[in-house]
């Protein structure tokens, strides 16, 4: 047999197939490298994340992207030059006002309720009782603190107190160790008038800020005598129970004072910092300005 199929439907069947495959011939004889490969890729500009932040969106039509670097700009470093240096001026003024209230507070210091006669056969006692040194006891004569008629530099009642004395109970000089006499010293008056501070005794902090050693040396419970060949009359100003009161105002003022200063010229310096870090960002080099077409 011939394999063809001799009913109807085998001719039919026949005739579908041979159709087909002349459709096949003819269908392979049109294609092209196209069909094959398909389109051709068409050259695209590299979208960039600097076009898409401004604003380029990928499937629209013709767009045109403006990109530049316009640099840093000077807004900000003039904000902060403008809030140091009024911070700065805050603490300054903070300052001021400390300090004012500082002076008004040594200003305010009476030395009268704590000041009393210093007679030849009355004792003056150290003591100490936090083991913190003590400021010791001024000791006054009548006179004008101003009046040198001699030129000397020291006032005269100075030089009319004749020779000092200052022994312990056993009647031994002392005077070197426990005192420190000096007429012509710039010492702090306070409120004191009609009197010249002859010198201080039993001054035993130490000089903190030089890590120098106390200006005298007295021992707990000693017993100081003092007089002159003159008889002058003298005075002695408790220095400690004068200051104790209002030494926490002293400090807290004190502190409060060089605090405010130390921060507001701080301030100031980084405000004078960030104005030159925002002049010279004015007029700074920048890059060209960009646009893309992109279709």
């Amino acid at each position: 047999m011939n394999g063809s199929n001799l009913t109807p439907w085998g001719a039919m069947a026949d005739a579908v197939n041979d159709g087909c495959e002349d459709a096949a011939d003819a269908a392979s004889t049109n294609i092209s490298d196209a069909d094959v490969n398909g389109p051709s890729p068409v050259l695209q500009q590299q979208i960039t994340p600097e076009m898409v932040a401004s604003g380029y969106q990928p499937g629209m039509s013709t767009q045109q992207i403006t990109i530049g670097n316009e640099g840093k700009g000077p807004k900000v470093p003039m904000i902060f030059a403008a809030v140091f240096l009024a911070i700065g001026i805050l603490a300054i003024a903070i300052s001021g006002i400390a300090g004012s209230a500082l002076e008004e507070t040594l200003d305010g210091i009476e030395t009268g309720p704590y000041t009393t006669d210093l007679l030849p056969e009355e004792a003056l006692i150290h003591t100490d009782d936090d083991n913190a040194g003590e400021t010791g006891w001024y000791m006054l004569i009548p006179g004008d603190p101003k009046a040198d008629g001699d030129s000397n530099g020291i006032p005269d009642a100075c030089d009319d107190l004749g020779q000092l004395n200052i022994t312990d109970s056993d009647g031994d000089d002392i005077g070197e160790r426990v005192a420190t006499i000096d007429c012509a010293k710039a010492w702090d008056y306070y409120d004191i008038e009609d009197h010249v501070v002859v010198g201080v005794i039993c001054s035993t902090i130490k000089d903190q800020d030089n890590g120098a050693s106390s200006l005298n040396r007295c021992e707990i419970g000693e017993e100081i005598y003092v007089s002159n060949s003159n008889n002058v009359s003298m005075k002695v100003v408790d220095l400690d129970a004068m200051l104790i009161p209002v030494l926490g105002e002293i400090v807290g003022e004190g502190a409060l004072m060089g605090t405010s200063f130390f921060a507001g010229c701080c301030s100031i310096c980084g405000a004078l910092i960030a104005l030159i870090v925002g002049l010279l960002r004015f007029g700074g080099n920048k890059e060209p300005t960009v646009q893309y077409n992109i279709n």
